[in-house]
């Protein structure tokens, strides 16, 4: 029997709230006492234009923690002068810290559900994390993308790692941002819906796309980041990149999730290296894409013969030939059968066959920074 969802504290805040706002921003926190106050203050510094934007920031921990940072940051917010409209959460004290289970997919879900009462349908979620400052200009960017694309549903901001750590901390997240950044344009020239990022400060959608797409998975201690800009795709939203709002998210060193920016500059630093996929990856998927694109009325078997052979080999293992005939069967015209080809070879699904192309046919090459404005992809050894 699933464990039953943690009780949200009850919302905190030196201002009245009353009004309907135009955003939520909503901030996990968790031992980040050094690192949250830069964050708020660059919010601060957006101009005027914060004031139509509440700050929700969910100070949280698990129940075995040590929680001298995190009341550190409680006291902080308490003392906190601003005009800026923020609140925040206390999953700290009174019994309320978090059980084992339950982490950041928990803490951001209530960030949000608790600044939904504040907005209506048509407002922005916006997330963000607590050390990830924003440019001056962030909010304004956002909006005025908004105001010049009315149908906007879902996307997420650009961003740039901060140099905070050391000489090799800063050449690993040079080297992970580039492999983030390589990735998401390769799946664009092969024609994937899903060239996005799913960095989770940088995520931005409407009340009503992310009451649609159910939110946040609570249960969740990593990537709930990425599966929520994926059931946002698989709801009918088009991930959009707002390119001129900027958030710097840290390049720091963490061990607190099994993957996720923190743990690859960690495994950088250690290695000193990074191992990317191989162009010829994005090639076949591309080739697989073009073949069902153009072959929506053919069988399942035509498909599977005209595909990449490295890529007919996982189709196979997933039973293509079984589903194809039930999504043309399930579909009212070619429109509808694609989409649905792309809820079933999904985010996840498109990562999973870029990760057996490289097991298996392309292995993965090694991707070395040797200055601020240079990348070179040399061969595997």
């Amino acid at each position: 029997m699933a464990q039953r969802l943690p009780k949200t504290a009850p919302i905190q805040s030196r201002h009245a709230l009353r009004k309907k706002y135009r955003a939520v921003v909503a901030i996990p926190c968790c031992n980040e006492f050094d690192t949250l106050p830069e964050t708020l203050t660059s919010l601060e510094a957006t101009g005027q234009v914060r004031d139509e934007v509440l700050v929700v920031v969910n100070v949280n921990q698990r129940a075995s923690m040590d929680n001298r940072n995190n009341l550190a940051t409680l006291n902080w917010l308490g003392e906190f002068e601003t005009s800026m409209p923020l609140a925040w959460l206390d999953h700290v004290t009174d019994g309320r810290a978090y059980p084992e289970k339950f982490g950041v997919g928990l803490a951001r879900h209530q960030c949000c559900a608790v600044g939904m009462s504040f907005v209506d349908e048509a407002a922005l979620m916006i997330s963000l994390d607590a050390d990830s400052p924003v440019d001056p200009k962030y909010f304004q960017a956002i909006f005025e993308y908004i105001a010049h694309h009315p149908g906007f549903q879902a996307g997420h901001v650009n961003f740039k790692h901060r140099h905070c750590g050391k000489v090799r901390e800063k050449r690993a997240i040079e080297i992970y941002e580039r492999h983030l950044k390589r990735h998401r344009q390769k799946l664009e020239e092969a024609k994937s819906p899903h060239a996005w990022y799913a960095i989770g400060s940088t995520i931005v959608c409407t009340k009503q796309a992310y009451a649609k797409a159910g939110g946040y998975h609570c249960r969740r201690m990593a990537g709930e980041d990425f599966y929520l800009v994926q059931q946002l795709s698989k709801t009918g939203c088009k991930i959009e990149m707002i390119e001129d709002a900027f958030v710097y998210p840290s390049d720091r060193i963490s061990d607190r999730v099994p993957f996720g920016t923190g743990k690859a500059v960690g495994d950088i630093v250690e290695s000193g290296r990074w191992l990317t996929y191989h162009d010829h990856c994005y090639r076949d998927l591309g080739q697989l894409l073009a073949v069902v694109e153009r072959s929506v009325a053919n069988s399942a078997e035509d498909i599977l013969e005209n595909v990449p052979a490295s890529c007919k080999r996982w189709l196979v293992g997933r039973h293509f030939a079984t589903v194809w005939p039930k999504l043309q069967n399930n579909s009212r015209d070619s429109e509808m059968l694609l989409q649905r080809f792309h809820e079933w070879l999904d985010a996840f699904q498109t990562l999973k066959l870029i990760h057996f192309l490289s097991d298996n046919v392309h292995p993965r090459v090694a991707m070395e920074v040797n200055r601020m404005d240079v990348d070179q992809i040399t061969p595997k050894r």
